[in-house]
């Protein structure tokens, strides 16, 4: 008997293949949709220019890689959304409270430092589930899920921030390195494609956000202390 976990690949399976299939329908009828999927559509499909197709490429390219500057508050005790994207669901596990974070293909994918402190480790070299880790946490929607686990000492105590992906992005940068000294809003690294980040928090902090609710990197205070 198949298990819940393989199904659940198997249906994720088959909506990345249907997104696929309409995502390149939507390239042929409308060429000037970025060329996200150019690669499966039959040669000679769309009669571009070399030039044209090189402009379209560099137009998407530079949009899905901009990387906004973020209005950080300066207030004291707050933390910040470390991602753009929804809220998705606000766990507790392992005696934390965990903020999980989706993003969309079209949110920014560069995360920020939730509060100031000191990177103390990085986990994880993104191939496979941490021992112990719940799969419906924030994973079961991910096909064979990379992540990075940055991991903070804060005035609060320890913190992270998890940044996972799929098989089909597996690129996942961290900009900042162990040891050094980070603020609240600055730049922590960057995840491909759409992503999902976690914010780690103990279970003494307020959480101020919500299910549902559209979050901002580095601008969107999502909790207090």
């Amino acid at each position: 008997m198949m298990s819940l976990y393989k199904k659940v690949l198997l249906i994720k399976l088959f909506l990345f293949i249907l997104i696929t299939y309409i995502s390149a329908n939507l390239i042929y009828y409308f060429p000037d949709v970025p060329p996200t999927l150019r690669l499966i559509i039959k040669k000679g499909a769309i009669t571009l220019t070399k030039k044209e197709n090189r402009n379209i490429d560099r137009r998407f390219l530079k949009w899905f890689d901009r990387d906004p500057e973020r209005k950080i508050p300066t207030d004291p005790n707050l933390i910040v959304s470390p991602a753009d994207g929804i809220i998705q669901h606000i766990d507790v596990f392992d005696g934390e409270q965990h903020v999980v974070i989706e993003m969309r293909y079209t949110d920014v994918h560069v995360q920020r430092v939730p509060m100031a402190g000191d990177v103390i480790a990085i986990e994880g070299e993104g191939k496979k589930i941490p021992e112990g880790v719940s799969i419906r946490n924030y994973m079961a929607d991910k096909m064979l899920p990379y992540q990075k686990r940055t991991i903070f000492q804060t005035e609060i105590g320890q913190i992270a921030v998890r940044q996972i992906t799929s098989f089909f992005a597996s690129r996942i940068q961290v900009f900042v390195k162990v040891g050094e000294k980070v603020t609240r809003g600055q730049r922590l690294g960057r995840v491909t494609a759409g992503s999902t980040v976690v914010v780690e928090l103990p279970m003494n902090i307020k959480i101020l956000v919500s299910r549902n609710q559209e979050v901002v990197a580095g601008e969107t205070v999502i909790a207090n202390y």
